[in-house]
């Protein structure tokens, strides 16, 4: 019964988070500017955390005296400013495949910075899902190095990275404080130092009209905040190999509701490498 009650909100977060990057590129489509955007989301996200959540311990004043935090804080918001720029360029269902290679990149960064062995799983997951990567990023086609879609790939690869090493940096802070202080620590600190980015905005603008605050409002409440609340509480009662379902799920809604919404291109090597990366996260996620 404790494993069904936390399977539950487990999968409303994997959900949930998928639908971030298919509105993230609906917002930019609708021309939000990209740096005000994931700013806002943040900003939002933090005021939440800071009146409605304190109390329930996602705020721990003495974490930011650690140096750690404000490196992971400093990591996250370089991943996400990529990730909106990187996103004005390329197709939502390639972003989101391609940042979910990040589980596969866990397991190598934790190789070389904390010495944890590869084991079998892993390295076949790890290959599985990065052979899946390549054929989604040519659909079978040769590259053109000068596309924007390209270069728009290579910002979220960059995206991934980041979110790798936010991962593996903040696990020991997590062992000591807890997840819920440590992700609003670093929700807080990402919206901080997100604020330098704003000038790199073209068409700076708080006109945004109503679709597009829904949008910005929906993304920092429902898919940030409701999206880490779910995941926290999920966690309280099932394994971290358990959670770790959440990956896929977040995969297959947010390619779905890609193909769906924006007709993103998707042929026979596509659909294989998703299934790749998908079955590589999958083994990598519940290797021991």
């Amino acid at each position: 019964m404790v494993l069904r009650h936390g399977l539950v909100p487990t999968i409303l977060a994997g959900i949930l988070f998928g639908t971030t990057v298919p509105l993230i590129k609906f917002g930019l489509n609708s021309n939000i500017p990209p740096e005000l955007f994931v700013e806002l989301r943040f900003a939002i996200a933090s005021a939440i955390i800071l009146v409605l959540l304190r109390g329930r311990g996602w705020i721990r004043w003495d974490i930011f005296r650690t140096r750690q935090i404000w490196i992971v804080g400093f990591v996250n918001a370089a991943g996400y400013a990529t990730q909106f720029q990187g996103q004005a360029l390329t197709s939502s269902s390639n972003a989101a495949l391609i940042i979910s290679t990040a589980a596969l990149m866990i397991p190598i960064l934790s190789l070389f910075c904390v010495r944890e062995k590869l084991g079998t799983r892993k390295t076949t997951g790890v290959v599985t899902g990065f052979i899946g990567t390549t054929l989604v990023v040519t659909r079978g086609q040769a590259l053109s190095l000068g596309s924007s879609e390209f270069a728009g790939d290579l910002l979220i690869v960059f995206t991934a990275v980041t979110i790798a090493l936010v991962f593996v940096l903040s696990k020991s802070l997590v062992g000591k404080s807890g997840g819920r202080p440590v992700t609003g620590g670093i929700l807080l600190l990402t919206s901080l130092m997100l604020l330098p980015t704003l000038p790199l905005d073209q068409n700076f603008t708080l006109d945004l009209g109503l679709s597009g605050w829904l949008c910005i409002v929906y993304l920092a409440v429902i898919a940030t905040v409701g999206a880490y609340y779910f995941f926290m509480k999920g966690l309280e009662s099932v394994s971290p190999t358990v959670s770790s379902i959440i990956l896929p799920i977040e995969v297959i809604v947010a390619v779905t509701l890609s193909v769906i919404l924006f007709k993103d291109p998707f042929n026979f090597y596509s659909a294989t490498g998703a299934v790749l990366i998908i079955a590589g996260v999958g083994l990598v996620s519940t290797a021991a």
